[in-house]
């Protein structure tokens, strides 16, 4: 099965409407709403995280090393086909979406990892943090040119839809105020803004992302961008944004009232623009 696009990074107080309004708020994530940049677990963990120098991973408190990438995926793809792995390139490319559209857990727990800054998470999962990363790096020189990569950044409108419990909704919303820069820490999951809207990942606080930022005018050797994942897994609508994407509010719709199951309740929409997007950290620190 086909996994549902994964939640930006909000506040955990997540819970459906009716029936599944058991399912209560856990509490503020432990970075807070906002990234405040990248932690030094993040730079540890994923920015220096290097496959062909990494120590082996040893349990303690804390823990140490690394993962290889058979261990990271095993307890989610156990089948031995999934541990055969090409060479740098499309075909890569095309293993890495496939197994994080996948209703494994491993994109969730990945995603969780780096949002709560959990170290131990991320020194398990580091490697296919790692390839999802590579599946986002570009070399800003050759984007859509002959020796580049075999796509290019995503450009255009994005959706995503948030299930938040409604006694908290309006406070998550109200987060989001007109003019505030900020970064989501991790991944962050949306699908092309189609005819279907966002069904049925709608909730009740929905963003509208914009992007039209041109990777290949930015001035560094290497960056992160948003991919469509239509290019490699042809049913897929998503697109996925790098960790540390940075965004603009820059409106929002008038609150609607909508009802399920004959319980009203209110949607926020969000509107956003792309205003920077993530160097490797050698370049991103040149940046500043």
């Amino acid at each position: 099965a086909l996994r549902a696009p994964a939640q930006l990074w909000v506040p955990a107080w997540r819970g459906a409407r009716g029936a599944g309004r058991a399912s209560q708020a856990r509490g503020r994530l432990a970075l807070g709403v906002f990234a405040a940049g990248r932690s030094d677990a993040f730079i540890r963990c994923v920015e220096e995280y290097d496959p062909s120098k990494a120590e082996p991973y040893s349990e303690g408190e804390p823990s140490a090393g690394f993962r290889t990438l058979a261990e990271a995926i095993e307890p989610y793809h156990r089948n031995p086909e999934w541990h055969i792995w090409p060479e740098p390139g499309f075909a890569r490319d095309q293993k890495v979406c496939t197994m994080f559209s996948l209703a494994t857990g491993m994109y969730t727990d990945m995603n969780r990892a780096i949002r709560e800054d959990n170290e131990d998470g991320m020194r398990r999962l580091a490697p296919f943090i790692w390839e999802m990363r590579q599946l986002l790096r570009f070399q800003v020189n050759k984007i859509c040119k002959k020796d580049g990569r075999r796509c290019k950044p995503f450009v255009g409108k994005a959706l995503r839809g948030l299930e938040i419990h409604p006694s908290v909704a309006d406070k998550v919303a109200a987060e989001y105020k007109d003019g505030l820069e900020f970064e989501w820490p991790g991944f962050t999951s949306c699908q092309v803004d189609g005819d279907a809207g966002l069904w049925p990942f709608d909730g009740n606080v929905n963003f509208e992302i914009t992007c039209d930022l041109d990777a290949a005018k930015l001035k560094t050797k290497e960056i992160f961008a948003p991919v469509a994942i239509t290019r490699f897994v042809g049913e897929s609508n998503e697109v996925v944004f790098p960790p540390h994407t940075r965004f603009r509010v820059v409106g929002r719709r008038e609150p609607e009232t909508m009802s399920e199951n004959e319980i009203p309740y209110t949607v926020h929409t969000i509107k956003l623009e792309v205003v920077d997007l993530p160097a490797p950290w050698p370049e991103q620190q040149k940046r500043k």
